[in-house]
């Protein structure tokens, strides 16, 4: 029966990671991602900003494997690593509840509890996702100027730290959430205090991904400045928070190149790099899959040979 269910739990897990590549290469393809156009741009700071991308999805890993070993489960970098990366693509089947569901789910087969992982997961893609607006909203305010949508994501903003941060907003909130829908909402509360390491794990790969994202941009805009590498935190989190496009397709797209325009960069050149910002960050996540692939496979090859 133990055997019936493993084998279960690997076949689902099997058809979450496919079923969320096709999804993937489907919405690429109908947002025309792959119509190439003869495109100029400078090579050294295109390999110097992939690089520090991919760094920053290994960085993200070791964010995930300190969450779990923070709240006692047993984990090593390698179990980090291939959970997360096996389910990097779920985030472009249509529900944001698959990114989630997708990496917690991996250490189900080890007996640890799917709610309890799913929890921490949740509760680091919160912090992610509050960092990075933290991070670009104060840049967002001195180049957007107090405009509607300036305004709306500092609301955001505010939204969230009180929903995180607050017990009694937060609580507060869920009985509201729960008199209108008349269903419950299980949303973690974070204490400030307790999430330091969280949120510092999470703001080096932030970083990290900021000046990968000023290197990409000056690859196609040699006289951008730094403060366009704002653009990305706030595109990325606003695309995430967009729960009706899978993967932010669109939304991610819309916002930066209007980031990049009021920042001094042409329209026609804004809209390319924000295109090619997507097929850019995709291959991060394609680096990280491949090596969560590689290693699941080295592991089982282990296994079966009883190393």
């Amino acid at each position: 029966m133990i055997y019936f269910c493993s084998k279960m739990k690997k076949i689902y897990l099997n058809i979450l990671i496919y079923t969320s590549i096709v999804f993937l290469f489907i919405y690429l393809y109908k947002f025309d991602y792959f119509a190439f156009d003869e495109v100029e741009f400078v090579l050294w700071p295109l390999v110097v900003s992939t690089i520090l991308l991919w760094g920053g999805y290994l960085l993200s890993t070791l964010s995930w494997y300190n969450i779990l070993n923070r709240y006692d489960f047993t984990v090593t970098v390698k179990q980090a690593i291939i959970s997360h990366g096996l389910a990097i693509f779920a985030k472009y089947i249509p529900g944001k509840i698959w990114v989630i569901l997708g990496r917690a789910g991996y250490f189900s087969k080890y007996g640890y509890s799917l709610k309890t992982t799913s929890f921490l997961s949740l509760k680091e893609q919160l912090i992610y996702v509050w960092e990075g607006l933290v991070i670009s909203t104060v840049p967002m305010l001195f180049i957007y100027g107090f405009t509607l949508f300036a305004l709306m994501v500092l609301f955001i903003t505010l939204f969230l730290t009180f929903l995180l941060f607050s017990e009694k907003f937060h609580n507060r909130l869920l009985i509201i959430f729960t008199k209108i829908t008349k269903k419950e909402l299980d949303l973690p509360f974070m204490k400030f205090n307790d999430s330091y390491s969280i949120m510092l794990y999470v703001f080096v790969y932030w970083v990290v991904w900021l000046f990968a994202f000023g290197f990409f941009v000056f690859s196609f805009y040699r006289d951008a400045d730094f403060r366009v590498s704002f653009a990305f935190p706030l595109s990325v989190t606003l695309g995430l928070l967009a729960i009706i496009f899978p993967g932010g397709i669109g939304v991610r797209e819309g916002i930066m190149s209007g980031y990049l325009v009021i920042s001094g960069i042409p329209l026609d050149i804004a809209i390319v790099i924000s295109v090619y910002a997507r097929l850019w960050f995709v291959s991060g996540e394609i680096f990280i899959f491949l090596v969560a692939l590689i290693m699941s496979k080295r592991i089982r090859k282990k296994s079966k040979s009883g190393g």
